[in-house]
């Protein structure tokens, strides 16, 4: 019950004790003061009778008797009048019965009057000759005190309303501050901090307000010391100093994770870029100089890096850069490559820089079969092969020359292959299970999407990750009908299976939210499965949500609507800020596995997992380790305050 209504109820209590003493005491007191006019009332008919009767007939003329009595009977409100002897014989007797209308039976039972009676002697002189009794009939004084408490009830009422009403509005008032605080305190466990304003009148009020605001600033501040120490030290352990773009020890550990992970990264290219003789251009126009050179190249990597999705730059020593292009086919891998030459060429086309020369592009392409030593190493090979050569260009190491390799497909082949496969139903799903870092306790499964590898050899049971054609798919903008289609088909296997208690964690692309019509189209199916839809989690890559969180709040508030969540995938792999956690609703998030795959040899990786994870549980954030390979790494969860994992280790997807 809440304190308004105790407060309530207590008013009414207290009204209704208070109107009980009042009614009590008023209906005695009214009853005595009628018992004693009934008496007052009796003894003077008793005496004025006694009086007439012994002037007029001197006691013994019994016509007159009866006359007078009569008279006095008839005019007056009497219960009975008796006229007798001195030895007690019945002159004359009248009397009515207790009869009264308008009075119910139980109030009169439960406020009994007493009919009290006169007596006056009946005198012939000195000499006594009888007496004349009378009793007051108090059907009168019944009515009097029946409306007495009826308009006692009555007023009790009109004041109780009306107390009631002015005592709602005062504690509306008064209270009021305690559903600000209510709401606050609400806001502050939806990841919101706001300061109640203005001040309530009332000083305890107050005090709590106070509190409750002190309180909302202290934690709010504290989240945004945690976000700002996991930001200061992830640029100081994985961004260079000079150009901001991520390190050599960020890229290595993104490589090895890319390369090991084949739903993430099939193919592709490494490209190295080396400024020709830097050493020597900082010796001769200082080193200011050369930090401006190399932000400069920097800017211009980032301008090339958004116009090739999936792409990602880093700065790995003083002159070196590197570039890795996933789901990047060669001939494509060509072209960027001669734009990298365009670029280092055009660098100093304004004259700013007086450089002479540029410098070289190395390129490896990965096929999927290389380590990432390896391919680190082909990419380094073809830099040197490049820089033998002396002028600016370029220089590729394909794949090792006798292996078989797969004829690519075009842009036209793939949207027919994906197409048929999505309206032939071959489009399949597998899961990978998330467990709980203490007592590996199931929390969910993520859904993994397979296509065959070849339409016509389906039988064959070789499937192809989405790490190979969701690229393709995403390009064609064609992703929203995949999406589509692992929706519906999950959703209805959900329906159908027996154990209806698994949670299962759906990627969503963010090209596919971008999609007129998407979001729309995935509330309307999640309202004809409602049961099944409190048991889906939506995961959003992070540089999706940084592109457009607007896109991603949408979604968020549209889902929670019948239960389902929000994931945040590959936290940490952008170098954004995090203040999107407090906005956007999210259930947990999930740290990329580049994180992970040193996290027992690398102290920067584990100090970043444990202050990401005091932020995440700060805003009630469940945090799951992505990319678990070994027992090692599992060891480390639980000190770091991970909440779940997967991986290898784990599970492998089925």
């Amino acid at each position: 019950m809440t304190l308004s209504r105790q407060l309530a109820l207590l008013i009414v209590v207290l009204l209704l004790l208070a109107f009980a003493g009042t009614f009590l005491i008023t209906l005695h007191n009214a009853r005595d003061y009628l018992e004693r006019q009934l008496r007052t009332h009796a003894e003077d008919a008793a005496t004025y009778l006694g009086l007439s009767i012994s002037s007029r007939a001197a006691g013994t003329d019994e016509a007159t008797i009866t006359s007078m009595t009569d008279a006095l009977f008839d005019r007056g409100y009497y219960r009975s009048i008796r006229v007798e002897s001195l030895q007690g014989e019945v002159l004359v007797e009248r009397a009515r019965p207790l009869q009264e209308s308008g009075v119910p039976e139980w109030f009169v039972a439960r406020f009994p009057i007493a009919a009290p009676g006169g007596e006056a002697a009946l005198m012939d002189g000195w000499v006594q000759q009888g007496r004349v009794l009378v009793r007051s009939h108090p059907g009168y004084a019944y009515a009097q005190l029946w409306a007495t408490a009826v308009a006692t009830v009555q007023w009790f009422l009109l004041l109780a309303v009306g107390a009631l009403l002015l005592g709602s509005l005062v504690l509306r008032r008064l209270l009021r501050p305690l559903k600000q605080v209510e709401a606050q305190a609400n806001a502050i466990c939806e990841r919101e901090f706001p300061v109640l304003e203005p001040l309530p009148s009332l000083r305890d009020m107050r005090r709590i307000v106070e509190a409750m605001n002190r309180m909302s600033g202290r934690v709010g501040q504290m989240l945004d010391d945690l976000e700002r120490l996991a930001s200061d030290l992830r640029a100081q352990a994985y961004q260079h100093p000079v150009t901001g773009l991520p390190n050599r020890r960020y890229f290595n550990d993104m490589l090895i994770d890319q390369v090991d992970s084949a739903e993430e990264f099939s193919r592709g290219a490494l490209m190295l870029v080396e400024l020709k003789g830097f050493k020597q251009y900082n010796a001769a126009h200082g080193y200011q100089a050369g930090d401006a050179l190399l932000r400069e190249l920097a800017s211009r990597l980032l301008q090339l890096e958004s116009r090739w999705p999936r792409s990602q730059v880093a700065h790995l020593s003083g002159a070196g850069f590197a570039l890795l292009v996933r789901e990047c086919s060669e001939s494509r891998t060509e072209v960027l490559a001669e734009q990298l030459v365009g670029m280092l060429t055009g660098l100093d086309s304004d004259g700013r820089f007086n450089l002479p020369e540029a410098g070289h592009v190395g390129v490896a392409y990965f096929d999927g079969r290389q380590s990432a030593g390896d391919l680190l190493s082909e990419a380094d090979t073809a830099l040197r092969m490049a820089q033998a050569e002396g002028t600016c260009g370029w220089s590729m190491r394909r794949a090792a020359d006798g292996m078989e390799q797969e004829r690519p497909r075009g842009a036209t082949e793939w949207r027919r292959f994906i197409q048929d496969a999505l309206d032939s139903g071959l489009l399949q799903l597998q899961f990978q299970s998330v467990v709980s870092v203490a007592g590996r306790r199931l929390l969910h499964r993520e859904v993994l999407v397979r296509l065959p590898q070849s339409l016509d050899a389906q039988s064959s049971g070789v499937l192809m990750t989405a790490a190979l054609f969701m690229p393709q798919a995403e390009s064609l903008d064609m992703s929203g009908a995949i999406d589509r289609a692992v929706v519906s088909q999950l959703l209805e296997r959900m329906k159908d299976e027996a154990r209806q208690e698994v949670t299962y964690a759906i990627n969503l692309s963010p090209r596919s939210l971008a999609e007129e019509g998407f979001i729309d189209w995935l509330i309307q199916i999640l309202s004809q499965y409602r049961s099944e839809a409190g048991r889906l989690i939506f995961e959003l890559p992070e540089y999706g949500i940084l592109q457009d969180q607007d896109l991603a709040q949408e979604l968020a508030a549209r889902v929670s609507a019948f239960g389902s969540r929000i994931s945040v995938d590959h936290v940490g792999r952008s170098f954004g800020p995090l203040s999107y956690l407090r906005s956007l609703k999210v259930h947990c998030l999930k740290i990329d596995g580049s994180f992970m795959r040193s996290l027992d040899q690398n102290r920067d990786n584990r100090f970043f997992v444990q202050a990401l994870s005091e932020i995440a549980h700060g805003l009630d954030i469940e945090v799951i380790a992505e990319a678990v390979e070994s027992e090692g790494v599992w060891e480390l969860l639980a000190g770091l305050r991970v909440d779940g994992a997967q991986g290898f280790y784990v599970g492998r997807p089925e």
